[in-house]
């Protein structure tokens, strides 16, 4: 993982800002926060045998089969970016 260091004002996190959150085997396909502005990472593993979604928040970590069963959750507990 890459880490971005921010100066001065609150960060302020994009969708073209995913490359920073990819680690190991899986992609970060989507970013989004929580209401405090943290970062809830969306990412989906390389491995074609065993696709599965994964939803990262701080150190919780949560999966999923699917990229619509992980938006789902996300849905009503954080905010898109």
């Amino acid at each position: 993982m890459k880490h971005k260091i921010f100066h001065g004002m609150k960060t302020q996190l994009r969708n073209a800002d995913r490359h920073y959150f990819d680690k190991g085997d899986y992609t970060c396909k989507k970013l989004i926060t929580t209401c405090s502005g943290n970062p809830v990472i969306i990412s989906q593993r390389k491995d074609s045998k065993f696709p599965v979604w994964k939803v990262e928040e701080g150190f919780s970590c949560i999966v999923f089969a699917s990229f619509a069963e992980a938006m789902a959750f996300c849905r009503d507990r954080y905010d898109e970016v």
